[in-house]
């Protein structure tokens, strides 16, 4: 799949990587750059730097670094291609692609999005509008969910014929097959379509960007022989163990409270966003998946929750807590009196009740053991000692030393145990997890170790090479004056580090281009070790604009800059003239042609010459 050159320009030029990245890692802002905990390997320090000038990022723990599509490659395990698609998307920009087979796969995501959006708005104007609707009108009533919140989410009723959307499908042409693809209509054996949808409340289920991608149905009568609840199949818009019902809605209530409160259900999380609690998601009744954990990383590491009071639910509750705890998350866990849901309850007793017994939420270890407790597990030693271990195995996956110790003195005290005894068992449960995370450690140090190389090759000649440091900093700070200035004066080959050399000529080549931007730049470098440098070079803690204050006292960076580079220029260049004056006197004692040393005695006259200039440019 292709896409043209000048559209990704337009993409990365178009999206701030700072809002992009902000969506996957929580991040701050520190001087001009932005830091936060890398997404790419266990830290508890940040050394994740994004930069909005340069539209780069860098970590100084593992090395990751690039630009905006670099990123979400390396995030997701994706394609260039399916980066900038993404990318494009976030930024609300229309792709083009070169070739037919790439064209047609963009034109069949837009077709079945709009058939999506199509079936949304009829569903939704049947249960608004249309007498027929009036039982779902009736049932939502009871439900307490306002005409307002219906709207918001896009709610809707599917009618119990088995033909009123496949004859709207037919009535606006929309094609059957991709219909049946998404789950709205199906077919009999003899190829007969027919709604899938059938006397159902339907909520449509949107991406996190807003766009529709599937639909719940939840069935209106009570009938043995139906499912409760109809989901739409998963497509290649859709994935289920991906996406977070409620998430669209909720993301920004969410990252601006830093807590995102897990309920089951559809309407759990309909009746709580009515009522003011809208920093809610939900698992839309499956169990929590790793995806969706990572996708709600993006906006919180904090999180309630908050299923049913019944077995069903305590199970999942359980199950969750060790995924959420893998991905470093702050847990607590909410239990609701026995018969209540989170929809019964906050619709019984209103905001300002279920805010304070969210405030009695317990942490995750409190609430496992009062699991057990309630299963009787602390009866017989047998299992009581198994599940101590379980809780010690809960406990071993909270990173924070800290914070870990706290929990496991809690448990010691909690059942009278040596907390030796405890440490022994928990050293039992790092080791095994140590073994599962050697492999990423050893891919870790042997990109540590290329950049080690890589710094000892630039740093041979640590005068000359000082200053050669200087000008690739300068060259990739992405300003076109500088450019201009360093190759007015200083062309690529004049520097002595090839690797340095490599790096300026890939600014050259981008300078006669007229893109000298450093996300661009980046996606030159094929050398690892060299991409990371610049990344390192260019975000690191003494970045060059910390360097130039010296050279102005007006506090205006644009001239503190210019001088600086002036400056450094000037220095490369008298560097580069006493060199060569110097190889030039070696060479004459090795000649005999009188003609000869005085060829070479008029060249090192040339040099000092421009050596004198340099030094006194007045003159």
């Amino acid at each position: 799949m292709t896409i043209p050159e000048e559209k990704i320009d337009e993409i990365r030029n178009s999206v701030s990587i700072v809002d992009f990245i902000s969506g996957f890692v929580q991040l701050k802002k520190r001087g001009k750059n932005y830091i936060g905990l890398c997404p790419f390997h266990q830290e508890k320090t940040a050394s994740f730097t994004v930069s909005e000038d340069k539209q780069i990022y860098h970590c100084f723990g593992c090395h990751a670094g690039g630009n905006i599509f670099k990123f979400l490659m390396d995030f997701k395990n994706i394609s260039f291609v399916e980066s900038v698609q993404e990318v494009a998307e976030f930024g609300g920009i229309q792709l083009s692609y070169q070739g037919k087979e790439d064209s047609e796969k963009q034109s069949l995501q837009e077709e079945l999005y709009e058939i999506n959006l199509q079936a949304a708005k009829y569903f939704s104007k049947i249960l608004l509008k249309e007498p027929a609707g009036e039982v779902a009108r009736n049932y939502f009533e009871k439900r307490k969910i306002k005409i307002q919140t219906q709207k918001v989410f896009g709610l809707g009723y599917a009618l119990p014929s088995w033909d009123n959307l496949l004859n709207y499908f037919r009535e606006n042409k929309i094609d059957l097959a991709k219909a049946k693809t998404l789950g709205l209509i199906d077919a009999k054996d003899g190829g007969q379509f027919y709604d899938k949808f059938r006397d159902r409340i339907i909520f449509p289920i949107f991406s996190p960007n807003g766009r529709v991608v599937a639909f719940g149905g939840r069935i209106l009568q009570n009938d043995k022989n139906a499912a409760k609840y109809l989901n739409s199949p998963e497509s290649i818009i859709y994935l289920k163990r991906k996406s977070l019902y409620g998430l669209y809605h909720s993301k920004e209530e969410i990252r601006k409270m830093n807590k995102a409160i897990l309920v089951e259900g559809y309407m759990d999380l309909i009746s709580l966003y009515q009522n003011g609690i809208k920093n809610v998601v939900a698992s839309s009744g499956t169990s929590l998946t790793e995806d969706q954990i990572r996708l709600l990383s993006r906006y919180t590491k904090n999180i309630v929750v908050l299923f049913d009071a019944d077995i069903a639910g305590q199970n999942a509750a359980m199950r969750s807590i060790e995924l959420l705890l893998k991905q470093d998350f702050e847990i607590k866990v909410l239990s609701l009196p026995e018969g209540d849901d989170p929809d019964s309850y906050i619709n019984k007793n209103g905001k300002e009740q279920f805010e304070e017994i969210l405030q009695r939420a317990r942490n995750f270890l409190e609430y496992q053991t009062a699991q057990y407790e309630a299963k009787g597990a602390f009866k017989d030693p047998g299992q009581q000692a198994e599940a101590i271990r379980e809780l010690i195995k809960s406990a071993s996956l909270v990173r924070d030393d800290l914070k870990r110790s706290i929990l496991l003195k809690s448990i010691a005290r909690k059942f009278s145990l040596r907390e030796k005894l405890i440490e022994t068992e928990l050293e039992r449960y790092l080791k095994l997890r140590k073994r599962s995370e050697d492999n990423k450690r050893s891919i870790t140090t042997a990109r540590k170790a290329g950049l080690a190389d890589l710094e000892t090759n630039v740093l041979l000649n640590r005068k000359m090479n000082h200053l050669e440091k200087e000008i690739i900093s300068l060259l990739y700070e992405g300003n076109k004056e500088i450019v201009e200035l360093i190759f007015d004066s200083i062309h690529p080959d004049d520097l002595e580090n090839p690797k340095l050399k490599e790096l300026a000529n890939i600014v050259y080549e981008g300078y006669q281009e007229n893109d000298i931007l450093p996300a661009a730049l980046v996606d030159k470098i094929e050398d690892e070790e060299s991409r990371d440098f610049i990344l390192s070079l260019s975000l690191g803690d003494t970045p060059i604009s910390t360097r130039w204050e010296n050279y102005s006292s007006d506090g205006k960076v644009e001239i503190n800059i210019i001088k600086f580079t002036k400056d450094v220029i000037k220095k490369f260049n008298l560097k580069r003239l006493e060199k060569l004056i110097g190889e030039k006197n070696a060479q004459i004692s090795k000649l005999n042609e009188n003609s000869e040393i005085v060829e070479v005695l008029n060249s090192i006259k040339v040099l000092q010459e421009e050596r004198k200039q340099l030094l006194n440019p007045e003159e």
